[in-house]
Protein backbone atom coordinates (compact mmCIF):
# COMPACT_ATOMS: atom_id res chain seq x y z
CA UNK A 1 0.00 0.00 0.00
CA UNK A 2 1.53 3.23 -1.28
CA UNK A 3 1.89 6.10 1.39
CA UNK A 4 2.08 9.66 0.56
CA UNK A 5 4.70 10.45 3.77
CA UNK A 6 2.21 11.92 5.50
CA UNK A 7 2.99 12.88 9.04
CA UNK A 8 0.53 11.43 12.05
CA UNK A 9 0.85 13.90 14.84
CA UNK A 10 -1.28 15.42 17.89
CA UNK A 11 -3.63 18.03 16.22
CA UNK A 12 -5.77 20.92 18.31
CA UNK A 13 -8.96 19.90 17.40
CA UNK A 14 -12.74 19.49 18.75
CA UNK A 15 -13.85 15.17 19.42
CA UNK A 16 -17.34 16.65 21.02
CA UNK A 17 -18.73 18.93 18.53
CA UNK A 18 -16.12 19.74 15.55
CA UNK A 19 -16.96 22.90 13.25
CA UNK A 20 -16.91 19.91 10.14
CA UNK A 21 -17.87 16.67 9.39
CA UNK A 22 -16.50 14.97 6.43
CA UNK A 23 -18.35 12.30 4.80
CA UNK A 24 -16.92 10.06 2.03
CA UNK A 25 -18.54 6.61 1.14
CA UNK A 26 -16.34 3.74 -0.11
CA UNK A 27 -16.92 0.76 -2.45
CA UNK A 28 -14.08 -1.41 -3.91
CA UNK A 29 -11.90 2.04 -4.03
CA UNK A 30 -8.75 0.51 -2.83
CA UNK A 31 -6.78 2.11 -5.39
CA UNK A 32 -7.05 5.61 -4.53
CA UNK A 33 -8.14 5.47 -1.03
CA UNK A 34 -5.18 5.87 0.43
CA UNK A 35 -4.39 9.01 -1.35
CA UNK A 36 -7.87 10.51 -0.52
CA UNK A 37 -7.94 9.34 3.45
CA UNK A 38 -4.20 11.35 3.74
CA UNK A 39 -4.95 14.35 1.53
CA UNK A 40 -8.21 15.32 4.45
CA UNK A 41 -6.28 13.61 7.28
CA UNK A 42 -3.20 16.47 6.25
CA UNK A 43 -5.49 19.50 5.72
CA UNK A 44 -4.19 22.47 7.64
CA UNK A 45 -7.78 23.23 9.38
CA UNK A 46 -7.63 20.16 11.59
CA UNK A 47 -10.79 21.00 13.43
CA UNK A 48 -12.92 17.89 11.80
CA UNK A 49 -14.01 14.38 12.16
CA UNK A 50 -13.82 12.41 9.03
CA UNK A 51 -17.05 9.68 8.78
CA UNK A 52 -15.49 6.81 6.37
CA UNK A 53 -18.50 4.53 5.54
CA UNK A 54 -17.29 1.04 4.09
CA UNK A 55 -20.46 0.47 1.94
CA UNK A 56 -20.16 -3.66 1.67
CA UNK A 57 -16.58 -3.24 -0.01
CA UNK A 58 -15.38 -7.15 -0.77
CA UNK A 59 -12.05 -5.44 -2.13
CA UNK A 60 -9.18 -4.03 1.23
CA UNK A 61 -10.81 -1.49 1.58
CA UNK A 62 -12.01 -1.78 5.38
CA UNK A 63 -8.43 -2.68 6.20
CA UNK A 64 -7.13 0.44 4.92
CA UNK A 65 -9.69 2.44 7.00
CA UNK A 66 -8.99 0.60 9.88
CA UNK A 67 -5.64 0.76 9.51
CA UNK A 68 -5.83 4.97 9.44
CA UNK A 69 -8.11 4.61 12.13
CA UNK A 70 -6.04 3.37 14.69
CA UNK A 71 -3.54 6.46 14.10
CA UNK A 72 -5.78 9.19 13.95
CA UNK A 73 -9.04 9.23 16.02
CA UNK A 74 -11.24 12.18 14.37
CA UNK A 75 -11.92 8.66 11.98
CA UNK A 76 -14.93 7.03 12.27
CA UNK A 77 -16.01 4.41 10.42
CA UNK A 78 -19.49 2.99 9.48
CA UNK A 79 -19.46 -0.62 7.78
CA UNK A 80 -21.94 -2.80 6.66
CA UNK A 81 -23.46 -4.88 3.81
CA UNK A 82 -23.67 -2.66 0.06
CA UNK A 83 -26.78 -0.11 0.26
CA UNK A 84 -25.92 2.44 -1.97
CA UNK A 85 -23.91 5.70 -1.86
CA UNK A 86 -27.13 7.84 -2.03
CA UNK A 87 -27.77 5.87 1.42
CA UNK A 88 -24.49 6.13 2.58
CA UNK A 89 -24.19 9.78 2.33
CA UNK A 90 -27.69 10.23 3.70
CA UNK A 91 -26.61 7.94 6.91
CA UNK A 92 -22.99 9.60 6.55
CA UNK A 93 -24.56 13.65 7.01
CA UNK A 94 -27.47 12.35 10.18
CA UNK A 95 -24.66 10.67 11.85
CA UNK A 96 -22.08 14.00 11.49
CA UNK A 97 -21.64 16.10 14.42
CA UNK A 98 -20.78 19.11 12.48
CA UNK A 99 -21.71 22.34 11.59
CA UNK A 100 -20.94 21.86 7.89
CA UNK A 101 -20.58 18.84 6.09
CA UNK A 102 -18.07 18.51 3.32
CA UNK A 103 -17.80 15.68 1.07
CA UNK A 104 -15.03 13.61 0.04
CA UNK A 105 -14.84 11.28 -3.01
CA UNK A 106 -12.33 8.00 -2.24
CA UNK A 107 -11.01 8.39 -5.48
CA UNK A 108 -9.93 12.28 -5.22
CA UNK A 109 -7.29 14.66 -3.43
CA UNK A 110 -8.11 17.42 -1.69
CA UNK A 111 -5.41 20.29 -1.55
CA UNK A 112 -4.41 20.75 2.92
CA UNK A 113 -5.20 24.22 2.27
CA UNK A 114 -9.02 23.70 1.20
CA UNK A 115 -10.80 23.81 4.59
CA UNK A 116 -8.89 26.47 6.45
CA UNK A 117 -9.79 28.67 2.98
CA UNK A 118 -13.08 27.38 2.05
CA UNK A 119 -14.07 28.53 5.89
CA UNK A 120 -13.18 31.78 5.53
CA UNK A 121 -14.63 31.90 1.66
CA UNK A 122 -17.84 31.04 3.67
CA UNK A 123 -17.51 33.94 6.21
CA UNK A 124 -16.36 36.42 3.59
CA UNK A 125 -19.24 35.92 1.45
CA UNK A 126 -22.26 35.00 3.71
CA UNK A 127 -22.12 31.10 1.58
CA UNK A 128 -24.66 28.25 2.84
CA UNK A 129 -22.67 26.12 0.01
CA UNK A 130 -19.44 26.54 -1.22
CA UNK A 131 -17.36 24.65 -3.34
CA UNK A 132 -14.11 25.08 -5.45
CA UNK A 133 -12.82 24.71 -8.88
CA UNK A 134 -10.47 21.55 -9.28
CA UNK A 135 -7.51 20.32 -11.15
CA UNK A 136 -8.27 17.32 -13.55
CA UNK A 137 -6.30 14.28 -13.16
CA UNK A 138 -6.03 10.88 -14.74
CA UNK A 139 -6.00 7.30 -13.09
CA UNK A 140 -2.26 7.82 -12.70
CA UNK A 141 -2.36 11.05 -11.12
CA UNK A 142 -1.27 13.34 -14.61
CA UNK A 143 -3.24 16.71 -14.73
CA UNK A 144 -5.10 16.43 -17.92
CA UNK A 145 -7.78 19.10 -17.38
CA UNK A 146 -8.40 22.59 -15.36
CA UNK A 147 -12.28 21.61 -14.07
CA UNK A 148 -13.64 25.45 -13.43
CA UNK A 149 -17.25 26.28 -12.09
CA UNK A 150 -18.90 29.20 -12.07
CA UNK A 151 -18.30 31.63 -8.94
CA UNK A 152 -21.30 33.46 -7.37
CA UNK A 153 -24.64 33.26 -6.68
CA UNK A 154 -26.12 34.22 -9.87
CA UNK A 155 -24.10 32.71 -11.98
CA UNK A 156 -24.93 29.43 -10.13
CA UNK A 157 -28.66 29.88 -10.65
CA UNK A 158 -28.29 29.85 -14.21
CA UNK A 159 -25.94 27.17 -14.77
CA UNK A 160 -27.93 24.95 -12.82
CA UNK A 161 -30.68 25.18 -15.56
CA UNK A 162 -27.88 23.18 -18.02
CA UNK A 163 -25.08 21.42 -15.86
CA UNK A 164 -24.36 20.50 -12.53
CA UNK A 165 -22.75 23.56 -10.64
CA UNK A 166 -21.18 22.32 -8.03
CA UNK A 167 -17.91 19.80 -8.08
CA UNK A 168 -19.52 17.08 -5.18
CA UNK A 169 -16.35 15.98 -3.65
CA UNK A 170 -15.63 19.50 -3.04
CA UNK A 171 -18.11 20.84 -1.49
CA UNK A 172 -18.87 22.16 1.86
CA UNK A 173 -22.49 22.78 3.29
CA UNK A 174 -24.54 23.88 6.48
CA UNK A 175 -26.04 20.64 7.71
CA UNK A 176 -29.12 22.27 8.75
CA UNK A 177 -29.76 23.09 5.55
CA UNK A 178 -29.34 19.76 3.89
CA UNK A 179 -31.94 18.69 6.81
CA UNK A 180 -34.37 21.20 5.95
CA UNK A 181 -34.28 20.07 2.40
CA UNK A 182 -34.88 16.63 2.87
CA UNK A 183 -31.42 15.27 2.04
CA UNK A 184 -30.04 13.32 -1.47
CA UNK A 185 -32.91 10.98 -3.28
CA UNK A 186 -32.20 7.77 -4.05
CA UNK A 187 -34.15 8.17 -7.40
CA UNK A 188 -31.81 10.56 -8.81
CA UNK A 189 -28.82 8.04 -7.96
CA UNK A 190 -25.57 8.64 -9.94
CA UNK A 191 -26.23 12.26 -10.11
CA UNK A 192 -27.90 12.79 -6.81
CA UNK A 193 -25.63 15.91 -5.69
CA UNK A 194 -27.01 17.48 -8.98
CA UNK A 195 -30.84 17.18 -8.10
CA UNK A 196 -29.81 17.88 -4.49
CA UNK A 197 -28.26 21.58 -5.84
CA UNK A 198 -32.02 22.68 -7.46
CA UNK A 199 -33.23 22.61 -4.00
CA UNK A 200 -30.75 24.42 -2.48
CA UNK A 201 -29.43 26.85 -5.14
CA UNK A 202 -32.54 29.11 -5.23
CA UNK A 203 -33.44 29.31 -1.65
CA UNK A 204 -29.83 29.63 -0.27
CA UNK A 205 -26.35 31.40 -0.90
CA UNK A 206 -24.24 29.32 -3.09
CA UNK A 207 -20.41 29.86 -4.57
CA UNK A 208 -17.14 28.49 -6.21
CA UNK A 209 -13.94 29.61 -4.64
CA UNK A 210 -12.41 30.07 -8.03
CA UNK A 211 -8.97 28.12 -6.70
CA UNK A 212 -8.10 24.84 -7.71
CA UNK A 213 -8.51 23.31 -4.30
CA UNK A 214 -9.59 19.40 -5.15
CA UNK A 215 -7.88 16.67 -7.65
CA UNK A 216 -10.83 15.11 -9.32
CA UNK A 217 -9.88 11.92 -10.58
CA UNK A 218 -11.37 11.05 -14.30
CA UNK A 219 -11.21 6.99 -15.10
CA UNK A 220 -12.83 4.24 -16.44
CA UNK A 221 -14.11 2.99 -13.18
CA UNK A 222 -16.11 6.21 -11.43
CA UNK A 223 -19.71 6.11 -11.25
CA UNK A 224 -19.90 8.78 -14.74
CA UNK A 225 -18.36 6.45 -17.05
CA UNK A 226 -20.25 3.45 -16.42
CA UNK A 227 -23.91 4.85 -16.11
CA UNK A 228 -23.56 7.61 -18.34
CA UNK A 229 -27.11 6.72 -20.43
CA UNK A 230 -29.19 6.89 -17.14
CA UNK A 231 -27.48 9.93 -15.66
CA UNK A 232 -28.14 11.50 -19.41
CA UNK A 233 -32.11 10.95 -18.97
CA UNK A 234 -32.21 11.99 -15.35
CA UNK A 235 -30.01 14.79 -15.95
CA UNK A 236 -33.01 15.98 -18.29
CA UNK A 237 -35.80 15.73 -15.78
CA UNK A 238 -33.59 17.44 -13.28
CA UNK A 239 -33.03 20.03 -15.79
CA UNK A 240 -37.06 20.44 -15.76
CA UNK A 241 -37.32 20.65 -12.08
CA UNK A 242 -34.34 23.38 -12.07
CA UNK A 243 -36.09 25.62 -14.03
CA UNK A 244 -39.38 25.16 -12.51
CA UNK A 245 -37.85 25.97 -8.87
CA UNK A 246 -36.02 28.79 -10.79
CA UNK A 247 -39.20 30.44 -11.95
CA UNK A 248 -41.28 29.79 -8.84
CA UNK A 249 -38.47 29.86 -6.10
CA UNK A 250 -40.15 26.70 -4.89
Amino acid sequence: MKRLGLRFQKAKYNIIMPKISVVMSVYNGEKYLTQAIESILGQTYTDFEFIIINDGSTDKGLDIINEYRQRDERIVVISRENKGLVYSLNEGVNKARGEYIARMDPDDISIPVRFEKQLKYIQDEGLDVCGTWAEGIDSCGIKIRNVDYPPNSDKIKSFTLFHNPIIHSSVIFRKDIFEKVGGYKKFFRYIEDYELWTRVVFKYKAGNIPERLLQYRFHQDQITQKNNFEMRVKGFLIRVLALTRFIFRT
